[in-house]
This record gives structure tokens, C-alpha cells and sequence, in this order.
């Protein structure tokens, strides 16, 4: 029973995020499938796939930063989590463009418009 209490305190919406974010993903990548080709999609798969990896690495953060007991190493967590995830999503970008030769493009407007699911599932 205390178990329940605890996964509803540290809930941080980012189920209902990712939710919006992978309905806003998909009308991404059937857009680019329909008006452009196969390869724009599967660029526009990975930009969104960027996203929603950033948003399970924040909860996860938070969710651990919530277990701390002081806030100053709360403080540190947040900074290293970001720290982190700049570091991944440089990276994935480099991999998606530079060894998966994706187009650049749709990968990049797939992980733009994504950012507003994270407003729009966040409110």
C-alpha cells in the first residue's frame, strides 16, 4: 500500500508526455512518408525518438532526485542530468546524421514540434 503512495508522489507526467509526444511523432512521420519518401520518415522517427529518450532521462532523474534527502544534492542530480542529456542528444544527432545518413531535415523538425508535446502533456 505504501508502495502505491510512493509511485503516485513521484509521478511526473511523463507518461501523459510521452503519450502526446509519440501522437505527435507518428502525424510527423506519416507526413514525411506521404509528401516526401521512406527515408524522410525514418529521419523523422529517430528526431522523435531524440525527444521522448530526453523526457524518460528526465523522469528518471526526477525520480531519483526525489529520493535524496538534501537539496543541494538534488541541486547536483538536475545539473548532471543535464549535462547528460545535452551529451546524448548531441550524440544521437551525430549518429543519425553522420553514420545512419538520415536526413537532417525532417529529423530536426520531428525533434522541434516534439518539444511541444512536452508543453502540451506537461500543462
Amino acid at each position: 500500500m505504501n508502495s502505491d503512495k510512493t509511485s503516485k508522489l513521484l509521478d511526473t507526467g511523463a507518461s501523459k508526455i510521452l503519450a502526446v509526444q509519440a501522437i505527435i511523432i507518428t502525424v510527423i512521420v506519416w507526413f514525411f512518408y506521404f509528401y516526401q519518401n521512406q527515408l524522410a520518415a525514418q529521419s523523422a522517427l529517430f528526431g522523435g525518438f531524440i525527444v521522448m529518450f530526453n523526457v524518460w532521462m528526465t523522469n528518471r532523474r526526477i525520480r531519483f532526485a526525489a529520493k535524496m534527502d538534501k537539496s543541494s544534492a538534488e541541486v547536483r542530480v538536475f545539473y548532471l542530468a543535464a549535462i547528460q542529456r545535452f551529451i546524448f542528444t548531441l550524440s544521437f544527432f551525430i549518429i543519425g546524421m553522420g553514420l545512419l545518413n538520415l536526413l537532417p531535415i525532417p529529423m530536426l523538425v520531428a525533434f522541434t514540434i516534439a518539444h511541444l508535446g512536452y508543453l502540451t502533456g506537461h500543462s
